[in-house]
């Protein structure tokens, strides 16, 4: 089981990791579509920010006992979640886009912290707020993972291969 410092630790490295990613490519090419399909570097960027977005929501929303307002990402399709996602943030800026990933991350950071330290030893706790999201994940690293390192790791051969081209 991960406890909320480990979590927080594997966060901070892996966004290191992505950040640095991002801080190789030239900003000339962020528009540029290509990266992933059709999707710019600065696709890629807003679609993983959405997710953080997603979980910042939820995180805060449970933090309050509650459950968070409907979302686009609550589509259990995940093609057409991300085709929203995309048709909602295409428009943005790279800079502002950047910038929002950046208080994104930055907030769920601050929303782990806050959490109380049972959702992190004691999974059954959270399994209220977890169940009706999360059939197959059964604690909150393991979400926040899922949504956040998972997917870093999952656009980083394909931004790697297309900055190198």
């Amino acid at each position: 089981m991960m406890t909320k410092p480990q979590l927080l630790e594997k966060l901070k490295t892996r966004r290191a990791e992505w950040d640095a990613l991002l801080n190789s490519v030239d900003q000339a090419r962020m528009d540029i579509s290509g990266a992933a399909g059709h999707w710019s570097v600065k696709d890629i960027v807003s679609h993983i920010t959405a997710y953080e977005r997603w979980l910042v929501e939820w995180l805060t929303a449970a933090s309050q006992n509650t459950f968070p307002a409907p979302s686009p990402l609550d589509d259990a399709d995940v093609e057409q979640r991300n085709a929203r996602v995309y048709e909602l943030t295409r428009n943005m800026s790279s800079l502002d886009v950047l910038n929002d990933a950046r208080q994104t991350f930055a907030e769920l950071l601050e929303i782990i912290k806050a959490l109380p330290d049972e959702y992190f030893d004691d999974p059954q706790s959270a399994a209220w707020f977890m169940k009706p999201y999360w059939s197959k994940m059964k604690t909150v690293p393991d979400a926040v993972i899922n949504l956040s390192v998972d997917h870093y790791e999952e656009h980083i051969p394909s931004l790697k291969a297309w900055a190198n081209e």
